[in-house]
């Protein structure tokens, strides 16, 4: 029998200090944006010397590549805790639940959401890790329309063979259909949109009632996928 070794003293240090970067350059990001977290301005709220920063983190990219990962994770973890209730949620009502779960986590850490999706270097590469991490709530969302619209076969589309191989990539269960594939990617794209658009202010601006434009474009996807099968 293997016996786990336990982090020798030093590592925990390390692993403490790791933590510690994190939060520094979380709160630096949620008060200023993403321009705001560097090298220096971490050290300087750590205490730290750059020098002493970069045996931790070997650059400024190192740095924001570890907060994606962990933005996404919890952005994933908490859409797709959302669909999780007991007594189980029928399928609409498990993607209504995921929907509001990402609107009020994109608007509760509005320069976190930037920095996932728009406030990223044109050649910036998302981590196998931080891609896993928020299609957490992905792959949730994709079993509550498969159940809608997995019945009955749907017209082929030149996309089949490219939606297949996305879920494949992330970790879709096999024989999810394209269709649903197609409407997972479509909710996310209009989702993703509206909060995007309530976050620059657009909504209020317009004096209209985000949230409810979110419920109505999820009840469209959801229409759509029982409109694309006959028995329902």
């Amino acid at each position: 029998m293997s016996v786990t070794e336990n982090p020798s003293r030093r590592e925990r240090v390390r692993q403490q200090t790791i933590k510690e970067i994190k939060e520094r350059s979380f709160e630096l990001l949620d008060a200023g944006g993403v321009t705001d977290v560097s090298i220096a301005s971490v050290g300087k709220a750590m205490g730290m010397s750059p020098p002493a920063l970069y045996r931790y983190f070997p650059s400024r990219e190192a740095l924001l590549e570890a907060l994606v990962v962990d933005a996404y994770a919890d952005l994933g973890s908490t859409t797709a805790a959302a669909a999780r209730t007991e007594p189980p949620l029928d399928a609409p009502a498990r993607i209504a639940r995921i929907a509001q779960a990402w609107r009020r986590w994109a608007l509760t850490h509005p320069r976190r959401y930037a920095m996932l999706f728009s406030d990223r270097s044109a050649t910036a590469q998302d981590t196998p890790e931080g891609v896993a991490g928020v299609n957490q709530g992905m792959l949730q969302l994709l079993a509550a329309l498969q159940e809608i619209a997995e019945p009955t076969p749907h017209t082929t589309t030149p996309l089949d063979e490219s939606l297949v191989r996305w879920g494949q990539a992330i970790g879709a269960p096999p024989g999810m259909s394209p269709l649903a594939l197609r409407l997972g990617v479509l909710c996310w794209s209009r989702l993703h949109g509206l909060v995007s658009l309530e976050i620059s202010g657009a909504f209020a601006a317009m004096g209209l009632d985000a949230a409810q434009l979110a419920a109505t474009e999820m009840q469209t996807v959801i229409d759509t996928a029982r409109h694309a099968c006959p028995t329902h």
